[in-house]
């Protein structure tokens, strides 16, 4: 078994990336160019980008209910993930999970990954834990 720490390293970065877009830290534009990114990469299979996600977000979910010192699966992203968990709820956690598990179910019916992506990031938009902040 071979592992490319750097590329494990940039995907987790990615996924990051979207959700902290999702909860408003960029452009709509921006969000579709990232998700863009990671749905037509081919090095990496999608159910293993889908994975990162569940592990971003089952950290982020421990953030959110209890912020303290426990150990996260993703140690190397732990300030992004406390900013996050900062800007969003557990409400806005398990609907991003939600909208993760609908795509990794659709992808038996070749669903368009990057349009499923899409889907999830938008579904998450302006429901920052601040909600009188829209997305631009």
């Amino acid at each position: 078994m071979e592992l490319d720490l750097e590329a494990a390293a940039g995907l987790r970065n990615s996924a990051l990336a979207i959700l902290e877009n999702a909860a408003g830290a960029g452009s709509f534009g921006e969000l579709f160019g990232r998700t863009n990114q990671l749905a037509k990469q081919r090095e990496i299979p999608f159910e293993r980008v889908l994975d990162v996600f569940y592990s971003l977000l089952s950290d982020l979910l421990e953030l959110t209910w209890v912020p303290s010192e426990q150990q996260l699966r993703n140690p190397a992203l732990r300030k992004r993930l406390e900013a996050l968990s900062k800007k969003v709820d557990s409400a806005w956690v398990t609907t991003a999970i939600g909208g993760i598990d609908r795509l990794h179910g659709r992808l038996r019916r070749n669903v368009n990954r990057q349009l499923g992506l899409d889907a999830v990031a938008t579904s998450l938009a302006g429901r920052t834990a601040d909600l009188g902040q829209p997305h631009e």
